[in-house]
Order: C-alpha cells, then sequence, then structure tokens
C-alpha cells in the first residue's frame, strides 16, 4: 500500500481501550475487528485506507498494551514497525482511552506510549476517549470528567489541550468524524499561514495563490508535514475543506 496517499493515523492505547471502534468510526465502515475482550482482537498491526469526511487517511490499528497473551517485547517490536512505515507521510497519532477512570495502569499506559513515540512524534499526538455515550447519560461534558482527576488534568495540559471525544455508538458518526480532523487540520493550517485574510489579499506573494469560485475563494495551502489543503473562506472566516497529499506543493509558504 503506498503510504503518501492521505494521512497516516495511528491508534494507540491499551487493550479493551477502543481503538478498532474507533478506526471503524473514522474509516465509516467494519474495516476493524472489534468486540470487548481481555485479550487484544487485533493481535498485528492492521492498515485500512479510506476517507474520513473529505480526508483521505490510512488508519493503522495496532496491539494493545498490557495484552494477557502478547509480551512487552513482541507489543513494541510491532509499534516501532508501524512508527517506520508512517516516516513516508505525514503522519498523526491518537492515544485512545475510555471516557473512565484514570488508573494506574492508565498512566503506564500513557507512560509507555510517550517512550515509544518521542518528543517530536508526541507533538503529533492526541488523546481520543470513546464512550462518550455513557458521558452523554450521565449529562456530563468531556470537560466536567477531565476535571473530576487531578492526573489527567494534567495529562490535558501536557498535551496542550490536545483532546477529542468519540461515541463510536452514535448516529451521526460522519459529524463528530469530521469534528476531530477539523480540529487537528485548522490549528496546522492557520499556523502555517499565521496571517488573517485581510492580510493574505494585500500580501502580493500570496495573492496569486486566491481563486474566486462564485462568491467563495478557494485557497491553496501546504504544510511543511506535506499536507496540502483547499480551503473554503466565506464571509471573512476560514473554513477547512478538503486535503490531500502532494509533494510538489510542499513549502509553498516557507519564506
Amino acid at each position: 500500500m503506498e503510504q503518501n496517499k492521505g494521512l497516516n493515523v495511528v491508534l494507540l492505547g491499551k487493550t479493551g481501550a477502543g481503538k478498532s471502534s474507533t478506526g471503524n468510526t473514522i474509516l465509516g465502515r467494519d474495516a476493524f475487528v472489534s468486540k470487548k475482550s481481555s485479550r487484544s482482537v487485533t493481535r498485528d498491526v492492521a492498515v485500512e485506507s479510506g476517507s474520513a469526511g473529505h480526508f483521505p487517511v490510512i488508519v493503522h490499528d495496532t496491539p494493545g498494551l498490557f495484552d494477557t497473551e502478547m509480551s512487552d517485547d513482541e507489543i513494541q517490536k510491532k509499534y516501532k514497525e508501524v512508527l517506520q512505515k508512517c516516516e513516508s507521510g505525514p503522519c498523526m497519532f491518537l492515544l485512545v482511552m475510555k471516557a473512565d477512570r484514570f488508573t494506574a495502569e492508565e498512566r503506564k499506559t500513557v507512560e509507555k506510549i510517550e517512550q515509544l513515540l518521542g518528543d517530536e512524534r508526541l507533538k503529533k499526538t492526541w488523546i481520543l476517549f470513546t464512550r462518550g455515550d455513557e458521558l452523554e447519560e450521565e449529562n456530563m461534558t468531556i470537560q466536567e470528567f477531565i476535571n473530576e482527576t487531578e492526573a489527567l488534568k494534567n495529562l490535558i495540559q501536557k498535551y496542550d489541550q490536545r483532546y477529542h471525544v468519540f461515541n463510536n455508538k452514535a448516529k451521526d458518526q460522519a459529524g463528530q468524524v469530521q469534528g476531530l480532523f477539523t480540529k487537528i487540520f485548522k490549528p496546522l493550517m492557520m499556523s502555517n499561514l499565521g496571517e488573517d485574510l485581510e492580510t493574505l489579499k494585500q500580501n502580493p506573494l500570496k495573492r496569486k495563490y486566491l481563486k474566486r469560485l462564485n462568491q467563495t475563494l478557494l485557497l491553496t495551502v501546504s504544510h511543511p508535514d506535506g499536507l496540502f489543503f483547499w480551503v473554503k473562506v466565506e464571509l471573512g472566516k476560514v473554513q477547512l475543506e478538503t486535503q490531500s497529499w502532494d509533494r510538489k506543493s510542499l513549502y509553498l509558504y516557507r519564506e
């Protein structure tokens, strides 16, 4: 499988966190085997590609940490293999955790994953909480859940508030997936531009990348990781429209 046709999304976490269900939610289909078990359903790294809303993605479902039938060395070897595969294209990591008690085992899981990823990859890591449906049943927001536990609150701060919550049982799967990827990509896009729309229009070097389609401005944006965006700009607001991988457009806006 080519690794340069979309964003590599690597699902990390302990057994039973909901990684496979999350992969299915992202792709909008039953791509990965998912069931409740104390043993990891995913014994090898499973890879499936598709679209998450407008975004082409390659999802890597990894074996769970603390699996009862796999040694730590086996699991770490598989993790390192998937990290190497992702080097050929843009990549992000989702640390999947249940919206449940933040136990000592959860903390150990986070520590192990951080050791495996290293500092640079951690900058591309988001915490994704599953079982958002249980929070809804208790009339609790994800922010209220996080604030209940000081250790979890500190973890979210460490990750610069990079977190999201999924209800893998929700009817509107597409909406919550679009919400996740817009949340991830929009800061990348805006930090790369570093300008508002009016400033952009006045910049002769960048103005040529603006195209008008009826009453909508389309703006070509690329990010150093190799993400190529078409951005829809309406009523002075920048909204992410779609994304693809294009090596020729790398560093388009790096001056």
